[in-house]
């Protein structure tokens, strides 16, 4: 990129920008469909053809009226023609330049750059849809992150037997559940009589047993197609100054971040990884704040026993002892074991009041809860190791361990109510730049005391 002057995007961002508007047109042209196909099937045609052409002269008004151009201290980025936007980013707060290659960019043999800046959230400041290889290498370059030289000090790819278990034990589970059922109300809706009959035909209890087990089996192969899709050709690397992450299946993407700006590395042991010793590793940057899972992931899924040495190459600036030093004392174990248990026996009695006939499996809630509450009271703790804070708590069903830099906290939390002040216990919890937070429970107040004032 010689030029000083404002460029515009490769003609392929026409393209994607079409697409773009295609999509906002769908329900629209979904209610075209459905009112011009009961006149006549040319109708229908006709409403079709009319979105393409528009979501086409839209994408092609885009393209022209983008523009981007660099200069000796801001990235200015024009969109618009009736009322175009500029957008100004000062060179110094561009803490990356990620990548990202989906199907219309990889038939045109052209990359999108998102341009991040701290606490940028889930959108990137500026996003350029369509650049050329040798434009992207330049930009970057003009933009203080050209690409990372060859020769990364680590290195690891996800293998195909690693992905399918990371697929199969994918943590996504209880966020499908309620999303299917509500696409099955959305039918019921749209399908009043479909519903009505399916409602007169499942009368028995045990045919509601076999709706439910279809809702949860149709949550699983979408919460397994997900992880394929999001992590297929998942590679890290580390270099001197920054870890570059690539994933994706469809839409590959390529993302560097600055070790510098880590607040620290989050150990995820979802409730189908804990009992084989899996857990996922997610980085800790303010400028991933709000992104999705996949997007903050350094590494889908390791062997517990794996993580210190993988921590030690790639991010050894938060590598430190796993085990918490402070733990709940014994005179916290009720409050550990009694809410699980109260909710357990709600659901069994539940259960027996619908499904009488089915007690012997009414009663398994009961030792399920006890043993997740005896194994997150052993697993709770606080450590504090000289630069390094370790907290491990249970976040819903899921076991936590959060590996903070202290300079990089950004704030203390200290709770107590009056039962646990009768009985010497405290909240302890904080939070860092990125917003993730985590809070142990019932530790001994005065170690809760003692760790404030340290930190």
């Amino acid at each position: 990129m010689t030029s000083e002057g404002p460029r515009r995007l490769h003609p392929s961002a026409a393209v994607v920008h079409a697409l773009g508007a295609l999509r906002e047109l769908a329900l629209p042209l979904l209610i075209g469909l459905v009112v011009g196909g009961s006149r006549s099937p040319a109708s229908a045609i006709g409403w079709g053809l009319l979105g393409v052409v528009v979501a086409l002269v839209l994408g092609i008004l885009r393209w022209q009226g983008t523009t981007y151009r660099v200069d000796a201290r801001s990235l200015h980025f024009r969109t618009g023609l009736l009322s175009p936007d500029e957008t100004v980013v000062p060179l110094q707060r561009i803490h990356s330049v990620d990548e990202s290659q989906g199907p219309i960019q990889r038939l045109f043999g052209v990359v999108a750059l998102h341009v991040q800046t701290p606490g940028g959230g889930d959108d990137a400041e500026v996003e350029l849809t369509a650049v050329g290889r040798a434009d992207a290498v330049a930009l970057r370059t003009r933009l203080g992150h050209p690409p990372a030289a060859a020769g990364a000090i680590a290195q690891r790819r996800l293998g195909l037997g690693a992905l399918l278990v990371a697929a199969a034990t994918a943590p996504q589970l209880g966020v499908l559940v309620p999303v299917v059922g509500a696409a099955a109300a959305m039918a019921d809706d749209l399908l009043p009589r479909f519903g009505e009959d399916l409602l007169h035909d499942a009368q028995q209890p045990h045919e509601w047993l076999v709706a439910g087990a279809v809702l949860l089996g149709v949550a699983l192969v979408l919460s397994f197609a997900g992880a394929i899709i999001a992590f297929s050709g998942f590679e890290v690397e580390r270099d001197d100054e920054r870890l570059r992450v690539r994933r994706g299946l469809l839409q590959r993407r390529a993302a560097r971040v600055p070790v510098a700006r880590v607040d620290g590395v989050q150990l995820v042991e979802g409730l189908l990884r804990r009992p084989f010793g899996l857990v996922t590793v997610r980085l800790e940057v303010a400028g991933l704040r709000g992104q999705a899972v996949a997007a903050r992931t350094l590494f889908p899924l390791l062997r517990r026993r794996d993580v210190p040495a993988f921590l030690e190459r790639f991010v050894p600036e938060v590598a430190g002892a796993l085990e918490p030093d402070r733990r709940p004392p014994a005179r916290a174990r009720r409050r550990y074991l009694l809410p699980p248990l109260l909710v357990a026996g709600a659901v069994t009695a539940a259960i027996l009041v619908a499904v009488p006939e089915a007690w012997p499996l009414a009663l398994l809630p009961l030792p399920a809860a006890l043993a997740l509450a005896l194994a997150d009271l052993r697993a709770a703790g606080a450590r504090l190791d000289g630069g390094l804070l370790l907290l491990r708590s249970r976040r819903g069903l899921a076991r936590v361990t959060l590996l903070a830099r202290r300079h990089r906290l950004q704030s203390l939390v200290t709770s107590q109510h009056p039962l646990q002040r009768r009985a010497g216990l405290a909240h302890f919890g904080v939070a860092v730049g990125s917003g993730a937070h985590l809070r142990v429970r019932h530790l001994d107040a005065a170690a809760t005391a003692a760790l404030r004032d340290a930190l």
